[in-house]
């Protein structure tokens, strides 16, 4: 998949390098932007990886007018995908660390799972994420895919800061039954934080990070149960999309890219 708009290309990291490059953009945006942590072997010094990379898929976004030495242009934003018949031959999904997937591989649905996206500092801006998810769109429809999901981030392990943020989605963005993913209990968040009657949406949509903003205007439903996240000190939700329901204007739109 090659997606060219000028400036930008969006596709699969092609070779190991590639793969690299993707891991440091993840180590300076969770490990140095968001305090997470990694195991210290000298290898892996600058890098975000884990036993997952392996069986994904790293699409890419690439500025091919900002190139240094050696290189075809500058990645500025990475997510990571996994089939679910990748997922099943494989070791699993890694959203599985964190919530019970049942009710989603229970659907016999086809499913892939989102993760690690992240952005470069420099590009975080709504034409960045339009070209990313033209990319998952056109992967997305290539594969035939009927429900995406994955964890979104919410930075720090500080549930006082985000309590609005949990209870709005809580409130308005429960997954169906039937596919709700189910947080386990050695993380577990209660989301129903705060009571109606104190509710404030402006504050609770100011304590969203804009990504998941950005997931829950594509028609992102949520799991139940938020997950405190240690490692990479983040409070975490299940997203799931299904994409025959996704706001038509995108599902329109994205699934027609490439």
């Amino acid at each position: 998949m090659h997606i060219f708009e000028e400036r930008y290309e969006v596709r699969f990291a092609a070779n190991a390098d590639e793969i690299k490059e993707s891991q440091r953009l993840r180590y300076k945006v969770f490990i140095e932007e968001m305090g997470g942590s990694v195991t210290a072997h000298p290898e892996m010094l600058q890098l975000e990886r884990d036993e997952f990379d392996d069986y994904c898929y790293h699409l890419l976004l690439i500025d091919l007018k900002n190139k240094s030495e050696g290189s075809n242009g500058k990645i500025a934003a990475v997510t990571r995908l996994m089939l679910g018949s990748d997922a099943e031959s494989g070791i699993g999904f890694c959203s599985a660390q964190e919530y019970d997937l049942g009710p989603l591989i229970g659907s016999r649905k086809k499913c892939l799972e989102l993760g690690r996206t992240c952005i470069d500092k420099s590009y975080r801006n709504s034409l960045t994420l339009h070209y990313l998810w033209k990319g998952l769109g056109s992967f997305v429809s290539e594969r035939d895919i009927d429900l995406l999901f994955g964890l979104a981030s919410f930075p720090g392990n500080d549930v006082r800061k985000i309590s609005m943020g949990l209870s709005f989605i809580y409130n308005r963005y429960l997954a169906p039954q039937e596919i709700r993913p189910k947080a386990l209990k050695h993380g577990l968040i209660d989301m129903n934080l705060v009571p109606q009657t104190e509710f404030d949406k402006i504050k609770a949509l100011g304590q969203i990070p804009s990504l998941l903003k950005g997931y829950m205007r594509l028609g992102a439903q949520s799991g139940e149960g938020a997950f405190m996240d240690r490692s990479l000190n983040t409070i975490d939700i299940c997203i799931v999309i299904d994409v025959c329901q996704m706001a038509e204007k995108y599902r329109d739109y994205y699934g027609k890219a490439g």
